[in-house]
């Protein structure tokens, strides 16, 4: 019989491994627990980044006037009202996944990649990156998600949508914990690039080019929340772990579209093609 010690040890070498993983890091920037320096290179880098998505949010800003309305009445059993309300969120979604898209463009080095793998890496990272964008949309005060300016959301306007609670539950869980780490907009634009370039994603050709490119994002990374935060060595790796928890959020999200199927709610075309579900 293990002891509490053992299981404790056992469970921090399997989450240890699912991180080595999901993120390949080098030793040499991460070596001792001196403050590293950000170079002029990484700076440049980052400012594009987040220039990148604040561009890429007012774009969405402009396509919320194309969203249907979300109905006004709370009546969870009216069926016009439950499709009005799915069909509300599933145009969410596709603004997000073209934004998604987007700043993938952006991102130095994914246009080096062959269109197979692009492709690869943005059908299996999206919903993840999806979960990561919804995060820091999180109201602590109001327990809610904000997609849009005057879009916010609680659990119960997600299942009236048909959504399940064993689906919405993890990610209000996920997205409370990702808002205690108090990131910034650097901190997250990094870990989105990080977690798109992930070479152990299905049907990814070029994982060598793929681990190349990932790279100077996860020193970038480590150097900025280093630099951030000089006490708490910590961080660093917290952060990688939620893209860990990512990877169990991708899979209910994927049980969730399956029970949308047997519901018989058909999502638009383009969610379906990078979601892989035929309708």
């Amino acid at each position: 019989v293990l002891s509490e010690e053992q299981i404790r040890l056992k469970k921090m070498k399997k989450l240890e491994e699912e991180m080595t993983r999901t993120v390949r890091v080098t030793s040499s920037p991460l070596s001792g627990w001196e403050t590293p320096r950000l170079n002029m290179a990484q700076l440049e880098m980052i400012r594009r980044l987040v220039a990148a998505q604040q561009q890429g949010n007012k774009r969405s800003l402009s396509d919320r006037l194309k969203v249907t309305p979300w109905p006004q009445s709370v009546d969870s059993h009216n069926r016009e009202m439950r499709q009005q309300r799915f069909a509300h969120f599933t145009e969410l979604a596709i603004i997000s996944v073209q934004e998604i898209v987007d700043f993938a463009k952006q991102l130095p080095g994914f246009l080096d990649l062959t269109r197979e793998d692009q492709i690869a890496l943005l059908k299996t990272s999206t919903i993840e990156i999806m979960l990561l964008e919804t995060s820091r949309r999180y109201d602590p005060q109001m327990q809610g998600i904000t997609f849009l300016p005057d879009y916010s959301y609680n659990r119960e306007d997600f299942a009236r949508a048909g959504l399940q609670f064993e689906f919405i539950n993890p990610i209000f869980e996920f997205s409370k914990g990702m808002n205690d780490l108090h990131l910034d907009d650097a901190e997250y634009a990094l870990l989105i690039a990080i977690n798109l370039f992930s070479a152990d994603r299905p049907n990814v050709e070029d994982h060598e080019l793929v681990e190349r490119l990932q790279q100077p994002y996860v020193e970038a990374l480590h150097s900025y929340t280093r630099r951030k935060r000089p006490n708490d060595h910590l961080m660093f790796p917290r952060m990688l772990m939620k893209l860990v928890c990512l990877r169990t959020l991708s899979s209910v999200h994927s049980e969730q579209v399956f029970a949308l199927r047997l519901q018989d709610k058909k999502l638009p075309p383009l969610l379906s093609e990078i979601w892989d579900m035929q309708e």
